[in-house]
């Protein structure tokens, strides 16, 4: 190696060091862990024990305070009503928790966990973790991702971004497969949560088409089906236990559950009231009282699959990631309802802090993985209230940007008065699915003053800008081109962060059909047209008409086929047109002032 590239090595090493400050955290249902990258992949941070789970639980000690992990989850039979797990689940509502009279938010229990991770981080790294890439659940709303970007913030950590936790699972599945063009529907089967996410892999993107999942349906609801299988085979109600006999039969259940993955049957048996409780669980058995559950995975598949606009068999790989998905009876499912085998990524509950630790990696601007690109997609439908003319007093979704759009995205629609004489039209800015307005999450508000005019003539342009961070930009604009604005965001960002992003949502803004190179592109094919006719004229219009469909399909896949397709036809063109010429004059033209 000469002097002068081994000079560069070092630095680039030395470079990773500083910016080994960024972590991947797997914030969990059950468990949490985190991952960083360093020499060309993600590894797993571990504590002071050398374990890498850490699982979600904070308990309360007298004259000790609070206790996080093993030492929480422990007391969940001993102290349950000092103890709380499985809290993600409730993110973002007003649900809380009393630890030792103390009362506590899901938000406030999760800062615990984020905190100790921030330490244990600390303490493998020898050095100080200031930043971290924290995933969540595809389906969070914008308060859910609220919440967890103020939890991190309470634990001292900055949130470099939020990524969905099945898309950091399809980034490591990508490192590990390779680079091949594929297909992949990741099935995120975590403690509270389940996620589906649609996944096409090409060059160096990793491109989400599709979500779908159900934030309350889990490995915990396996448990609780157990539990109540448990209770019927002993004539038991489950709400005239104690809550120190529900703790426990909660945890017989999940010990039942997971032994079934290393043996045929499994005997339950508990001593409850002074009598022995018994029973016998097996696959066949969990299979049966499961599949209430099953019925509605079932449903989610639907659902991706009718949003992605594809089918089943144009799946190449069904990848299984989240600690649930060890369970051979949903393995059994998936293979049922597929007809062939999902792939199991090694340790399943480890897959998604892997991918969060690429990713910091790719933040950190990692030389193998520096120009890899992830894109995301909207999870829920963006929009505004409009008018109902049925029912004036509830007004409607009007959607602007709906879900599963690519991001980031940006759509520009207009609006009229529905009054005569308006001086003023409020606009109502909410993220769901519902059809009356006001049954979803309201973001914002912008106020702008119209022209008055008889109802239907006043009008605005409405303009959402959406990006990868889950920044909603809204422009209103009226037909006097006075503009307001209002910019929306799951965290709170300083005057000079507001400003970086208006300036990246002004590229944004630009969709590719109306980036210039793309418009130059499309006015010689336009060119093309009008100077032929018949089947070449013909042609010409299909060619327009598919590149025109590539670049406004909001998918970088198309967009690419689109550009590399366009170029290809004006390089044939011009050929024919070369050869065309020639034609004409007999092939006698000659001279330097003909080329």
């Amino acid at each position: 190696m000469r002097p002068v590239e081994a000079e560069k090595k070092e630095q680039r090493s030395r470079e990773g060091r500083r910016g080994m400050a960024v972590i991947g955290i797997d914030l969990g249902t059950t468990n949490s862990l985190a991952a960083y990258w360093k020499d060309g992949r993600a590894e797993l941070i571990r504590d002071e024990n050398g374990a890498v789970l850490l699982p979600s639980v904070v308990g309360y000690v007298e004259n000790e305070g609070f206790v996080v992990g093993e030492a929480a989850k422990e007391r969940l039979l001993t102290h349950a009503g000092d103890t709380a797990a499985s809290f993600k689940c409730f993110m973002g509502t007003a649900r809380e928790y009393t630890l030792g009279g103390k009362t506590c938010t899901p938000m406030e229990l999760s800062a615990m966990v984020l905190e100790r991770i921030r330490k244990n981080a600390a303490f493998y790294l020898q050095e100080e973790i200031e930043e971290a890439v924290i995933t969540v659940p595809a389906y969070f709303n914008d308060r859910q991702r609220s919440d967890t970007k103020k939890a991190a913030q309470i634990a001292g950590l900055k949130v470099e971004r939020l990524i969905n936790e099945p898309s950091a699972a399809a980034l490591a599945c990508r490192m590990q497969c390779g680079e091949e063009d594929q297909t992949l529907l990741v099935f995120d089967f975590g403690g509270g949560t389940l996620d589906l996410s649609y996944v096409e892999c090409f060059d160096n993107v990793i491109e989400i088409i599709a979500v779908a999942g159900d934030n309350h349906l889990g490995g915990d609801d396996i448990d609780r089906a157990v539990v109540q299988y448990f209770c019927r085979e002993n004539e038991l109600e489950e709400e005239g236990l104690s809550v120190g006999e529900q703790a426990a039969v909660r945890k017989l259940a999940e010990q039942s559950k997971c032994g079934l993955s290393t043996q045929p049957e499994v005997r339950m048996e508990l001593e409850l009231g002074g009598r022995l409780c018994q029973a016998v669980l097996n696959e066949d058995i969990l299979f049966e009282i499961c599949m209430p559950l099953f019925a509605k995975i079932k449903q989610l598949f639907i659902h991706i699959l009718e949003d992605a606009d594809s089918r089943i068999s144009q799946i190449d790989d069904l990848v299984m990631v989240g600690g649930s998905s060890k369970l051979q009876v949903v393995k059994r499912f998936l293979t049922e309802l597929l007809g062939k085998e999902p792939v199991v990524l090694g340790d399943t509950d480890r897959v998604v802090a892997m991918g969060a630790g690429a990713y910091a990696g790719i933040r950190q601007r990692g030389e193998e993985i520096r120009d890899m690109l992830l894109t995301d997609v909207c999870p829920f439908t963006l929009g505004i209230g409009v008018t109902n003319r049925n029912h004036r007093g509830k007004n409607i979704l009007s959607p602007m940007i709906e879900r599963n759009a690519t991001l980031p995205m940006s759509v520009r629609n207009r609006f009229v008065t529905t009054g005569d004489y308006q001086k003023e039209i409020s606009v109502k800015i909410y993220q769901g699915e519902e059809y009356y307005a006001d049954d979803n999450i309201f973001l914002g508000e912008v106020r702008i003053d119209v022209v008055p005019k008889p109802a239907g003539q006043a009008w605005i342009e409405v303009q959402f800008t959406y990006d990868i961070n889950g920044i909603l930009h809204v422009a209103v604009e009226n037909e006097l081109a006075q503009q307001k604005q209002i910019l929306l965001a799951n965290q709170t960002l300083s005057e000079a962060e507001l400003e970086r992003y208006r300036k990246e949502m002004e590229q944004i803004m630009l969709p590719p059909i109306q980036k210039p190179e793309n418009q130059r592109m499309l006015a010689r094919f336009i060119e093309y047209f009008e100077n032929s006719v018949g089947e070449r004229r013909e042609r010409a219009a299909e060619m327009i008409d598919q590149i025109t469909a590539g670049l406004c399909s909001g998918r970088k896949k198309e967009i690419r086929n689109a550009e590399e397709m366009a170029l290809h036809w004006l390089e044939q063109m011009e050929r024919e047109a070369d050869i065309q010429e020639i034609l004409l004059f007999d092939g006698a033209l000659k001279g330097d002032w003909l080329e």
